[in-house]
């Protein structure tokens, strides 16, 4: 990837809704030559998707945090049927350690998340960390320049 791809990617990043024109200006290429880098990058998948960020507090999700699962031994299908319908978890990761699953979540009241937690209680035992505020949002690596 050359610097101009890793500039375009960054800015992108940064701000997803930026026009291809005002992109243009900024990496110092005609509008069509950086729609065709764009392009390339979402083929090559180093672009997946444009998203949006939201503040879950403001959104009626005042109660945020990170829950570590170690899943019994044959119930890792159960558990990642569970996962993937509960609305209130936004995010799951299989990861080396003990805990082989990492996921976050977002409820508007301890009770919800006390609900989600009993319904994951016969198949995986779990550690919860609760978000109190965000020190680093999602961004690249910092030596990706």
């Amino acid at each position: 990837m050359d610097s101009i791809n890793k500039k375009i990617v960054r800015i992108l990043s940064e701000n997803s809704r930026i026009t291809v024109s005002e992109l243009s200006k900024l990496v110092h290429l005609s509008a069509p030559a950086v729609k065709e880098r764009i392009d390339k990058l979402e083929q090559q998948q180093a672009i997946l998707a444009y998203s949006l960020k939201t503040d879950p507090e403001a959104l009626g999700y005042a109660i945020s945090g990170f829950v570590q699962a170690s899943v019994i031994p044959g119930k890792e299908a159960q558990f990642k049927q569970i996962v993937a319908t509960s609305l209130s978890i936004t995010e799951c990761y299989n990861v080396t350690g003990e805990k082989a699953f990492v996921f976050r979540v977002s409820v508007r009241t301890m009770s919800e998340l006390d609900e989600l937690l009993e319904s994951l209680s016969s198949i995986c035992k779990t550690e919860t960390s609760l978000i109190l505020s965000e020190t680093i949002s999602a961004r690249l690596p910092l030596s990706f320049n």
